[in-house]
């Protein structure tokens, strides 16, 4: 138990020094060696993830008979703070198109389709229009606050919540002592710390994106990855690939954990989910009538990372470019490297982007064929997914601020995990489990 607590007190101390550079601390180290202490920081966490599956005992996973009101209760308090100071933010910031195009992109299409119209017309936008380049789960969700009118900013703080508190009713799955809630209150008031400082340290950012939705799909899916239900990783699979591209290199993992783990039927059941949500959702009703939706999308990407990587007309001479200067990701270091060349940049890192992720799932395919009889199958799924989101990220051709989210959110999954396994008293022993069956 000793050790234990150990390894949970440095899971939260590379935790802590990812949540301060995510908020008030975001470039304390300067435009240079931030990016790095964060990249080195967040690695920490996935490895951390992943020697809890070799050194943990295996987990006793079990169906919840009812629902334990106390430790929901003191999960909610924190993130219903939360809500209320994200909520106070963007009451004071009223949504500007010409501040950004973000929430332009989920709301128009939202009124045109219940108009019964196309909903990827070109958006307006003052002065003048664009393409629509977000895939159907970036926009159908906000149709809820388009129909009743309420802020839609209110969308992606509360899915991210409720799949925090879908993350603590699964991990409690033994009656928690009374005694302990107070030690879940803190690590969950912890857990928030990342992104109270990002609203506090990016409010023009947090006011005009929704991060927080795609970040709560990923979790949603490792949440059902772990519970092993072909529906929910079925759909919360196809809500990811429908909202960001973020996973597609890691699925050769994903597809060899769902079958290692839970076997052929729930991999084919899932599969065949993802497929069939991913075309009527999509392909047959929006791709099938214009097929250059796609290929919008990914020139629209190349074409705001070259903008990007040129410092703006609005900045001093000299300045580093806005977005590569805030303290996350490689790009500004590739951009140094290329300063006379720098779309032989962008191609070249977006080339390191694909091998460097596509090299994280096979590791992680062999991690887990090598150490399959006594592996924590828990814990080699969130460190491979945070270790994986930590590489794609770093090496994304716009290291937008916001983006980081889901990688911090993962973390913060990672801090439940811990601390539910810990107040459950399982999977808390440095001795070798049984063999896997």
């Amino acid at each position: 138990m000793a050790g234990v607590k150990k390894w949970y007190f440095w899971l939260c101390f590379f935790a802590l020094v990812e949540f301060l550079l995510m908020g008030r601390y975001k470039t304390y180290f300067g435009i240079y060696f931030t990016p790095i202490v964060f990249a080195l920081s967040s690695f920490a966490v996935g490895w951390l993830g992943l020697y809890a599956s070799v050194h943990l005992g295996e987990q006793t996973y079990t169906d919840r008979k009812q629902v334990d009101w106390p430790v929901l209760v003191m999960a909610l308090m924190p993130l219903a703070i939360l809500s209320y100071h994200g909520y106070s933010i963007f009451r004071a910031h009223p949504i500007d198109y010409r501040e950004s195009d973000v929430f332009a992109q989920v709301i128009t299409p939202s009124q045109l389709l219940l108009q019964g119209k196309y909903p990827y017309a070109d958006v307006a936008l003052p002065g003048y229009t664009m393409h629509n380049t977000y895939l159907p789960m970036q926009w159908i969700p906000f149709i809820i606050p388009v129909a009743f009118g309420f802020d839609p900013r209110w969308v992606p703080i509360i899915v991210w919540c409720l799949a925090l508190l879908t993350a603590v009713f699964l991990f409690g799955t033994t009656s928690i002592k009374r005694s302990s809630l107070l030690f879940l209150g803190l690590v969950m008031a912890f857990c928030i710390f990342g992104i109270w400082g990002f609203m506090d340290a990016f409010t023009d950012e947090y006011c005009r994106t929704l991060e927080l939705l795609p970040a709560a799909y990923y979790l949603f899916l490792i949440l059902f990855l772990l519970k092993g239900r072909w529906l929910g990783i079925g759909l919360s699979l196809g809500a990811c690939l429908l909202s960001r591209f973020s996973v597609v290199f890691f699925l050769p993992f994903l597809a060899w954990y769902v079958w290692k783990r839970w076997g052929t039927n729930v991999l084919y059941k899932a599969a065949v989910t993802v497929i069939v949500m991913v075309m009527g959702l999509f392909v047959l009703p929006f791709l099938t009538r214009d097929p250059t939706i796609v290929s919008n999308i990914i020139n629209n990407y190349k074409t705001g990372a070259e903008n990007e990587w040129h410092t703006h007309s609005w900045q001093n001479p000299g300045d580093e470019p806005y977005q590569l200067a805030k303290g996350f990701g490689a790009a500004i270091f590739v951009k140094k490297m290329y300063e006379y060349d720098k779309i032989d940049g962008i191609h070249h890192l977006r080339q390191a982007t694909l091998v460097f992720s596509i090299l994280t799932a096979v590791f992680m395919i062999y991690l887990y064929h090598r150490n399959r009889k006594f592996q924590n199958r828990d814990w080699v799924l969130l460190g491979g997914f945070k270790l994986y989101f930590t590489v794609f990220y770093t090496l994304s051709l716009i290291p937008y601020s916001y983006l980081f989210l889901v990688p911090v959110s993962v973390t913060v999954l990672i801090l439940i995990k811990g601390i539910m396994d810990l107040l459950n008293q399982r999977s808390v022993q440095y001795s070798l489990p049984a063999a896997e069956s």
